[in-house]
Protein backbone atom coordinates (compact mmCIF):
# COMPACT_ATOMS: atom_id res chain seq x y z
CA UNK A 1 0.00 0.00 0.00
CA UNK A 2 2.81 2.42 0.84
CA UNK A 3 4.34 1.99 -2.60
CA UNK A 4 0.99 2.59 -4.31
CA UNK A 5 0.49 5.75 -2.26
CA UNK A 6 3.87 7.28 -3.07
CA UNK A 7 5.08 5.68 -6.31
CA UNK A 8 5.24 7.43 -9.68
CA UNK A 9 4.64 4.60 -12.14
CA UNK A 10 1.29 4.35 -13.99
CA UNK A 11 -0.18 1.79 -11.59
CA UNK A 12 0.57 3.99 -8.59
CA UNK A 13 -0.87 7.08 -10.26
CA UNK A 14 -4.06 5.14 -11.05
CA UNK A 15 -4.40 4.07 -7.42
CA UNK A 16 -3.76 7.61 -6.20
CA UNK A 17 -6.48 8.90 -8.53
CA UNK A 18 -8.92 6.33 -7.12
CA UNK A 19 -7.97 6.85 -3.47
CA UNK A 20 -8.36 10.61 -3.64
CA UNK A 21 -12.04 10.09 -4.47
CA UNK A 22 -12.54 7.73 -1.54
CA UNK A 23 -13.08 7.64 2.21
CA UNK A 24 -9.67 9.12 3.14
CA UNK A 25 -9.48 11.67 0.31
CA UNK A 26 -7.18 14.55 1.20
CA UNK A 27 -6.56 13.24 4.71
CA UNK A 28 -3.10 13.72 6.18
CA UNK A 29 -3.80 13.36 9.92
CA UNK A 30 -3.54 11.40 12.07
CA UNK A 31 -1.83 9.65 9.15
CA UNK A 32 -1.96 9.84 5.37
CA UNK A 33 -3.09 6.21 5.01
CA UNK A 34 -5.30 5.24 2.10
CA UNK A 35 -5.95 1.77 3.51
CA UNK A 36 -9.24 0.18 2.58
CA UNK A 37 -11.25 -1.43 -0.19
CA UNK A 38 -12.09 0.40 -3.41
CA UNK A 39 -14.64 -0.53 -6.09
CA UNK A 40 -13.83 1.31 -9.29
CA UNK A 41 -14.12 1.30 -13.05
CA UNK A 42 -11.09 0.42 -15.16
CA UNK A 43 -10.61 4.12 -15.89
CA UNK A 44 -10.37 4.95 -12.19
CA UNK A 45 -13.84 6.38 -11.49
CA UNK A 46 -14.81 5.49 -7.93
CA UNK A 47 -17.96 3.45 -7.33
CA UNK A 48 -17.57 2.92 -3.58
CA UNK A 49 -14.86 2.70 -0.92
CA UNK A 50 -14.61 1.71 2.72
CA UNK A 51 -12.26 0.59 5.49
CA UNK A 52 -14.41 -1.80 7.47
CA UNK A 53 -14.45 -5.60 7.61
CA UNK A 54 -17.91 -6.15 9.08
CA UNK A 55 -19.60 -8.56 6.61
CA UNK A 56 -22.95 -6.73 6.62
CA UNK A 57 -21.29 -3.36 6.09
CA UNK A 58 -19.19 -4.78 3.24
CA UNK A 59 -22.28 -6.31 1.62
CA UNK A 60 -24.08 -2.94 1.70
CA UNK A 61 -21.09 -1.23 0.11
CA UNK A 62 -20.85 -3.85 -2.62
CA UNK A 63 -24.53 -3.40 -3.43
CA UNK A 64 -23.99 0.37 -3.56
CA UNK A 65 -21.03 -0.08 -5.92
CA UNK A 66 -23.06 -2.35 -8.19
CA UNK A 67 -25.92 0.18 -8.25
CA UNK A 68 -23.47 2.93 -9.21
CA UNK A 69 -22.10 0.72 -11.97
CA UNK A 70 -25.60 0.06 -13.32
CA UNK A 71 -26.37 3.80 -13.32
CA UNK A 72 -23.23 4.50 -15.33
CA UNK A 73 -24.15 1.85 -17.87
CA UNK A 74 -27.70 3.19 -18.18
CA UNK A 75 -26.29 6.67 -18.85
CA UNK A 76 -23.87 5.32 -21.44
CA UNK A 77 -20.80 6.43 -19.54
CA UNK A 78 -17.41 5.07 -20.54
CA UNK A 79 -16.22 2.36 -18.16
CA UNK A 80 -13.01 1.23 -19.84
CA UNK A 81 -9.47 2.34 -19.16
CA UNK A 82 -7.95 4.73 -21.66
CA UNK A 83 -4.88 2.52 -22.11
CA UNK A 84 -3.58 -0.77 -20.76
CA UNK A 85 -0.92 -0.70 -18.07
CA UNK A 86 2.23 -2.27 -19.48
CA UNK A 87 3.98 -4.73 -17.20
CA UNK A 88 7.37 -3.25 -18.10
CA UNK A 89 6.25 0.14 -16.76
CA UNK A 90 5.15 -1.19 -13.38
CA UNK A 91 7.47 -1.17 -10.40
CA UNK A 92 5.97 -4.26 -8.80
CA UNK A 93 7.89 -6.46 -6.39
CA UNK A 94 6.43 -9.54 -8.06
CA UNK A 95 8.79 -9.07 -10.99
CA UNK A 96 11.47 -10.36 -8.59
CA UNK A 97 9.58 -13.58 -7.80
CA UNK A 98 12.32 -16.23 -7.42
CA UNK A 99 11.36 -18.76 -10.07
CA UNK A 100 12.93 -22.10 -9.15
CA UNK A 101 13.92 -20.76 -5.75
CA UNK A 102 12.57 -21.31 -2.25
CA UNK A 103 9.27 -19.64 -1.41
CA UNK A 104 8.02 -20.17 2.13
CA UNK A 105 4.63 -19.48 3.62
CA UNK A 106 5.16 -17.98 7.10
CA UNK A 107 2.26 -18.24 9.55
CA UNK A 108 2.49 -16.60 12.97
CA UNK A 109 0.28 -16.90 16.05
CA UNK A 110 0.24 -16.71 19.83
CA UNK A 111 0.54 -20.02 21.66
CA UNK A 112 -1.73 -21.00 24.57
CA UNK A 113 -0.99 -19.57 28.00
CA UNK A 114 -2.53 -19.93 31.44
CA UNK A 115 -3.79 -16.35 31.74
CA UNK A 116 -4.26 -14.83 28.30
CA UNK A 117 -4.51 -11.07 27.88
CA UNK A 118 -7.17 -9.73 25.49
CA UNK A 119 -9.06 -12.99 25.01
CA UNK A 120 -10.67 -11.74 21.81
CA UNK A 121 -7.28 -12.19 20.15
CA UNK A 122 -6.84 -15.82 21.24
CA UNK A 123 -7.38 -17.20 17.72
CA UNK A 124 -5.54 -14.47 15.84
CA UNK A 125 -2.90 -15.39 13.27
CA UNK A 126 -1.14 -13.82 10.32
CA UNK A 127 0.55 -14.86 7.09
CA UNK A 128 3.45 -13.71 4.96
CA UNK A 129 5.81 -15.16 2.34
CA UNK A 130 9.60 -15.40 2.45
CA UNK A 131 11.63 -15.49 -0.77
CA UNK A 132 15.02 -17.02 -1.55
CA UNK A 133 16.54 -17.20 -5.02
CA UNK A 134 17.52 -20.51 -6.59
CA UNK A 135 21.19 -19.92 -5.72
CA UNK A 136 20.30 -18.96 -2.15
CA UNK A 137 18.13 -22.04 -1.72
CA UNK A 138 21.06 -24.25 -2.75
CA UNK A 139 23.11 -22.73 0.09
CA UNK A 140 20.85 -24.50 2.59
CA UNK A 141 22.73 -27.72 1.65
CA UNK A 142 26.38 -28.81 1.64
CA UNK A 143 28.12 -28.42 -1.73
CA UNK A 144 28.23 -32.20 -2.18
CA UNK A 145 25.46 -33.59 0.03
CA UNK A 146 26.17 -36.92 1.68
CA UNK A 147 24.49 -38.64 4.58
CA UNK A 148 25.68 -37.22 7.87
CA UNK A 149 27.06 -33.98 6.43
CA UNK A 150 26.04 -30.68 7.99
CA UNK A 151 25.73 -27.17 6.64
CA UNK A 152 25.33 -23.95 8.57
CA UNK A 153 23.04 -21.78 6.47
CA UNK A 154 24.83 -18.49 5.66
CA UNK A 155 23.92 -15.92 8.30
CA UNK A 156 22.56 -13.31 5.83
CA UNK A 157 19.89 -15.78 4.72
CA UNK A 158 18.85 -16.57 8.29
CA UNK A 159 18.92 -12.86 9.15
CA UNK A 160 16.38 -12.30 6.37
CA UNK A 161 13.99 -14.56 8.24
CA UNK A 162 14.75 -12.94 11.59
CA UNK A 163 14.43 -9.34 10.41
CA UNK A 164 11.52 -9.55 8.00
CA UNK A 165 9.49 -12.67 8.76
CA UNK A 166 9.82 -13.95 12.32
CA UNK A 167 7.90 -10.93 13.55
CA UNK A 168 5.07 -10.30 15.99
CA UNK A 169 2.48 -9.44 13.36
CA UNK A 170 -0.14 -11.75 14.89
CA UNK A 171 -2.60 -8.95 15.65
CA UNK A 172 -1.59 -6.37 13.07
CA UNK A 173 1.08 -4.62 11.11
CA UNK A 174 4.58 -4.36 12.52
CA UNK A 175 7.91 -3.07 11.36
CA UNK A 176 10.92 -5.26 10.55
CA UNK A 177 13.89 -5.49 12.88
CA UNK A 178 16.89 -3.31 12.07
CA UNK A 179 20.09 -5.19 11.31
CA UNK A 180 21.69 -4.35 14.65
CA UNK A 181 18.74 -5.89 16.54
CA UNK A 182 19.66 -9.40 15.39
CA UNK A 183 21.55 -11.02 18.27
CA UNK A 184 21.42 -14.60 17.03
CA UNK A 185 20.61 -16.13 13.66
CA UNK A 186 21.73 -19.73 13.35
CA UNK A 187 20.25 -22.55 11.31
CA UNK A 188 22.00 -25.89 10.98
CA UNK A 189 21.02 -28.34 8.25
CA UNK A 190 22.00 -32.02 8.47
CA UNK A 191 21.65 -34.52 5.65
CA UNK A 192 19.98 -37.53 7.25
CA UNK A 193 19.70 -39.63 4.09
CA UNK A 194 19.86 -39.61 0.30
CA UNK A 195 17.04 -41.52 -1.37
CA UNK A 196 16.37 -41.57 -5.12
CA UNK A 197 18.38 -38.37 -5.66
CA UNK A 198 16.45 -36.60 -2.90
CA UNK A 199 18.33 -35.28 0.13
CA UNK A 200 16.43 -35.69 3.40
CA UNK A 201 17.30 -32.85 5.73
CA UNK A 202 16.92 -32.01 9.41
CA UNK A 203 16.89 -28.31 10.31
CA UNK A 204 17.59 -26.93 13.76
CA UNK A 205 18.43 -23.44 14.91
CA UNK A 206 18.00 -20.50 17.23
CA UNK A 207 17.17 -16.87 16.58
CA UNK A 208 17.01 -13.85 18.83
CA UNK A 209 16.20 -10.24 18.00
CA UNK A 210 16.06 -7.38 20.51
CA UNK A 211 15.19 -3.85 19.45
CA UNK A 212 15.38 -0.88 21.82
CA UNK A 213 14.40 2.70 21.06
CA UNK A 214 11.55 5.18 21.23
CA UNK A 215 8.30 4.65 19.36
CA UNK A 216 4.52 4.67 19.98
CA UNK A 217 2.65 1.45 20.77
CA UNK A 218 -1.01 2.55 20.91
CA UNK A 219 -1.85 3.29 17.30
CA UNK A 220 -2.98 6.88 16.82
CA UNK A 221 -3.40 7.53 20.54
CA UNK A 222 0.27 8.02 21.38
CA UNK A 223 1.69 8.56 17.90
CA UNK A 224 3.02 12.00 18.88
CA UNK A 225 4.42 10.84 22.23
CA UNK A 226 6.93 8.09 21.48
CA UNK A 227 8.38 6.54 24.62
CA UNK A 228 11.26 4.20 25.45
CA UNK A 229 10.41 0.68 24.29
CA UNK A 230 11.89 -2.76 23.87
CA UNK A 231 10.54 -5.53 21.68
CA UNK A 232 11.93 -8.88 20.80
CA UNK A 233 11.59 -12.49 19.79
CA UNK A 234 13.59 -15.43 21.13
CA UNK A 235 12.93 -18.61 19.16
CA UNK A 236 14.08 -22.17 18.60
CA UNK A 237 13.61 -23.71 15.15
CA UNK A 238 13.16 -27.38 14.32
CA UNK A 239 11.98 -29.13 11.21
CA UNK A 240 12.72 -31.18 8.13
CA UNK A 241 12.92 -30.71 4.39
CA UNK A 242 13.54 -32.63 1.17
CA UNK A 243 15.66 -31.34 -1.70
CA UNK A 244 15.58 -32.90 -5.18
CA UNK A 245 19.22 -32.96 -6.28
CA UNK A 246 18.37 -33.53 -9.94
CA UNK A 247 15.71 -30.84 -10.22
CA UNK A 248 17.70 -28.59 -7.85
CA UNK A 249 14.74 -27.48 -5.79
CA UNK A 250 13.03 -28.11 -2.48
CA UNK A 251 10.07 -30.47 -2.71
CA UNK A 252 9.18 -30.24 0.98
CA UNK A 253 10.00 -27.82 3.79
CA UNK A 254 8.44 -27.77 7.25
CA UNK A 255 9.95 -25.82 10.14
CA UNK A 256 8.36 -24.77 13.42
CA UNK A 257 9.67 -21.80 15.40
CA UNK A 258 8.63 -21.64 19.05
CA UNK A 259 9.63 -19.29 21.84
CA UNK A 260 8.71 -15.94 23.36
CA UNK A 261 7.79 -12.49 22.11
CA UNK A 262 7.61 -9.28 24.09
CA UNK A 263 6.99 -5.58 23.56
CA UNK A 264 4.90 -3.90 20.91
CA UNK A 265 4.92 -1.56 17.94
CA UNK A 266 2.54 1.18 16.84
CA UNK A 267 0.03 -0.93 14.95
CA UNK A 268 0.49 -4.51 16.18
CA UNK A 269 -2.12 -4.39 18.94
CA UNK A 270 0.14 -5.21 21.87
CA UNK A 271 -0.26 -2.08 24.02
CA UNK A 272 -1.97 -4.14 26.77
CA UNK A 273 0.16 -7.23 26.26
CA UNK A 274 3.80 -6.15 26.41
CA UNK A 275 5.14 -8.89 28.69
CA UNK A 276 6.93 -11.99 27.49
CA UNK A 277 4.48 -14.58 26.18
CA UNK A 278 4.63 -17.79 24.09
CA UNK A 279 4.73 -17.33 20.33
CA UNK A 280 4.94 -19.67 17.38
CA UNK A 281 5.54 -19.60 13.64
CA UNK A 282 5.53 -22.18 10.86
CA UNK A 283 7.57 -22.04 7.67
CA UNK A 284 6.23 -24.31 4.95
CA UNK A 285 6.70 -24.66 1.23
CA UNK A 286 4.31 -22.37 -0.62
CA UNK A 287 2.45 -23.47 -3.70
CA UNK A 288 2.67 -21.88 -7.13
CA UNK A 289 -0.84 -20.44 -7.33
CA UNK A 290 -1.30 -16.69 -7.77
CA UNK A 291 -2.32 -16.49 -4.11
CA UNK A 292 1.04 -17.98 -3.12
CA UNK A 293 3.05 -15.56 -5.24
CA UNK A 294 2.22 -12.50 -3.17
CA UNK A 295 5.41 -10.62 -2.39
CA UNK A 296 6.77 -10.49 1.18
CA UNK A 297 5.34 -7.64 3.24
CA UNK A 298 8.78 -6.17 3.84
CA UNK A 299 10.21 -7.15 0.46
CA UNK A 300 11.74 -3.75 -0.18
CA UNK A 301 14.02 -4.34 2.79
CA UNK A 302 15.62 -7.29 0.99
CA UNK A 303 17.75 -4.96 -1.10
CA UNK A 304 16.90 -6.79 -4.35
CA UNK A 305 17.09 -4.28 -7.19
Amino acid sequence: MGHLQSGKDPECRLFQKIAEQGHYAGKTRPTSTRQGTYATTASGELLASWNNNDPRFVARKLHAALAAWDRRKAQGQESFGTSALKAADLNRADRFYPEGGLVLRVNTRDLPRDRPVDKQWSNAWNQDFAWFTRDEARQFLPVSPRQGEEQTVPRPLVERLVRFHLLDNVRGQTSPFPADAVKEARLLVKVTAIKDDVALLRLEGTTRAVHRGKWPIRGFRDMNQPAAQERGLDLKLLGHARYDLKKERFVDFEVVAIGERWGGTQYNGRSRDLGAAPFGATLTLAGDSRASRVCPEHFWGYGWR
